[in-house]
């Protein structure tokens, strides 16, 4: 896979290249390919087709000129004036019946193959008398009567008591001279009687290789043939021929199937057989594939000529077109560059482009002004920030000086026995202290509860102690971490809108607890409710409120935290919720070290 990847190009421009030859060129040339062997597999099937065509051709004309070769015989075997010649050759001139057996034999010689093939009949008596078809210019021996029935195939006749028999034999007596080195096959036969008296004999020789020339002369695809035997011995062969082992190694040339055929190991020929039953012979045709491949050849030629162009021009015009789509991607990729340089100050010009590379170059420059607009915003913010600081520093100038007025107050007072204005000054000096230190977004609840605590001792001082503060708080939660000045608020809201109005029985009721991972604080009074009016008072608000304490839990804890008011019968249930985050004791000069105890 890595070798793979190392091997594929880096640039988009030359992947989309590779990518379009890929999935186009490459499934082009297996198409084309593809197309070559199905013309070549089909032009294979024809030609096949017209070999068995040719051969089921051939096959019935064997077939009919066997049945013809037959007739003839019965017709020369039932002949009663053939049979009164040859049974009484002395009753008629030599000259007189020598000429009318003689035209006998040439008609039927004329009959079975219209003189196309070489025929040659021989008729011989038990007289001595031989009549042959040698017709004239054709070369004479004189044989007897005894050379004919000597033959071996009359032996086999009288061995097996039949009347005639088809065999196939060399040239022989005066067949040596009419058909030299040639493939001969005759029907020979013992003419009878109705009484089974025999007087003549009968050979029917035709030449085979002269007689499937003389049957195939009129075919458009010229081949080779081939005749094998029952016992799959061959019969007719070419002289040059070599491939007898090989054509006996074809099984399926055999069947009775001429549609089948095969191909030689090297695939230079076709092969299609055919079965002749009466015969119990095999024909096997053999068409060179060199006049198909020749054909094939040039039209594969033509074809990789035209799509070697079409390779050539389509690579062209793929680059043409890929460079125009990457183009301007490059000149993004540039532009982009430049950004640092020119402090965002480029621009894509859009009227180079169209369609979606438009739309793109817009969208680029849509966001180089975003991001423009938003550093700028970011600036100006930074600046409003410094400049808020810097107030805030020149503001921390009056609250020192009232901390430090408060002090000189407190022991002012502590000198001259008045402890409860010492006390009250202390504890307004501890909110004070809190509130300037705006560094901490984070204390322990123990803290936070002691800043309550002295809040609510300088409102119960107020208020002529009309109402007390009970807390209950568990001790693993002490140094829970809570958000500064998040309770006294809270506080101060139960108090201004619950208890003012009572005289005395107020109170106020603080407890923390731990709920799985969550941190539960109530602040429950027994004030007049939610429902209840304010009181009347020319003192407006100036604290923290529900909403800005909801406002800072959002920004700590996001959806962990909730701040939420139930109203009871009496007064108003207040639940602050908020992670459980466990925080060792530390310093004021020591950072907190934070853990959440939930984990």
């Amino acid at each position: 896979m890595k070798a793979w990847r190392s091997l594929w190009p880096a640039s988009i421009k030359n992947r989309l290249f590779v990518s379009i030859l890929l999935f186009v060129l490459v499934p082009s040339a297996f198409l084309q390919l593809r197309n070559i062997s199905q013309l070549e597999t089909a032009m294979e099937s024809n030609i096949s087709q017209q070999n068995a065509a040719q051969l089921d051709s051939i096959k019935n004309g064997m077939e009919n000129l066997r049945i013809g070769v037959l007739g003839g015989m019965l017709q020369l075997e039932r002949d009663p004036e053939l049979i009164a010649m040859l049974s009484s050759p002395g009753e008629l001139a030599d000259t007189d019946r020598d000429l009318q057996i003689a035209n006998r034999l040439l008609a039927l010689k004329q009959r079975l193959m219209n003189a196309l093939t070489p025929v040659h009949i021989t008729l011989a008596d038990q007289y001595g008398h031989v009549y042959t078809t040698t017709e004239e210019g054709e070369p004479e021996r004189f044989v007897s009567v005894s050379d004919i029935t000597g033959q071996p195939e009359y032996a086999t006749l009288s061995d097996t008591g039949q009347s005639y028999m088809w065999a196939v034999h060399e040239s022989r007596d005066l067949l040596a001279d009419l058909f030299p080195q040639s493939e001969l096959y005759s029907l020979f036969a013992k003419l009878t009687t109705v009484d089974g008296d025999t007087f003549g004999y009968l050979r029917i020789t035709l030449d085979i290789r002269t007689w499937l020339q003389s049957m195939t002369n009129g075919f458009q695809v010229k081949q080779t043939y081939y005749l094998f035997d029952g016992d799959r011995q061959p019969i007719l062969l070419p002289q040059d021929d070599r491939a007898t082992a090989q054509l006996l190694g074809m099984r399926e040339l055999f069947a009775n199937d001429p549609y089948r055929h095969a191909t030689d190991e090297n695939s230079q020929f076709i092969y299609n057989g055919i079965y002749l039953p009466n015969l119990d012979w095999t024909l096997v045709t053999r068409f060179p594939l060199e006049a198909l491949s020749g054909n094939l050849r040039a039209m594969r030629s033509e074809v990789i000529v035209s799509f070697s162009l079409t390779v050539v021009l389509f690579i062209g015009v793929t680059y043409a077109i890929v460079s125009s789509i990457v183009r301007p991607l490059r000149a993004l990729q540039r532009t982009m560059k430049e950004l640092v340089d020119r402090d965002l100050d480029v621009r894509i010009p859009e009227h180079r482009f169209k369609g979606e590379l438009l739309v793109l170059a817009k969208a680029f420059n849509g966001m180089i002004g975003d991001i423009k607009g938003l550093i700028s915003r970011l600036r100006t913010e930074e600046r409003q920030k410094e400049a808020f600081h810097f107030q805030m520093l020149m503001s921390q100038m009056n609250p020192h000086f009232l901390l430090n007025t408060l002090n000189t107050i407190k022991w002012n007072a502590r000198n001259h026995g008045d402890l409860a204005t010492s006390e009250i000054c202390q504890n307004l000096g501890r909110l004070l202290e809190s509130s300037l230190n705006s560094e901490v977004d984070l204390v322990h609840l123990k803290e936070e509860i002691e800043l309550v605590k002295a809040y609510a001792y300088i409102q119960s001082f107020r208020y002529d102690h009309s109402f007390k503060t009970e807390y209950e708080i568990d001790e693993e939660l002490q140094y829970a971490l809570v958000p500064k000045l998040s309770l006294q608020p809270l506080v101060e809201n139960a108090i201004y809108h619950g208890l003012v109005h009572m005289k005395d029985g107020g109170a106020i009721r603080i407890s923390a607890a731990r709920r799985e991972r969550q941190l539960r604080i109530e602040i429950r009074d027994n004030g007049q409710g939610l429902g209840g009016e304010k009181p009347k008072s020319g003192r407006k608000r100036k604290g923290i409120g529900l909403s800005n304490l909801r406002a800072r839990l959002e920004l700590l804890f996001k959806d962990r935290s909730s701040l939420s008011l139930f109203p009871l019968e009496q007064g108003t249930l207040v639940v602050l919720e908020m992670p459980l985050l466990i925080s060792s004791p530390y310093d004021m000069e020591v950072k907190p070290d934070v853990e959440n105890s939930a984990r």
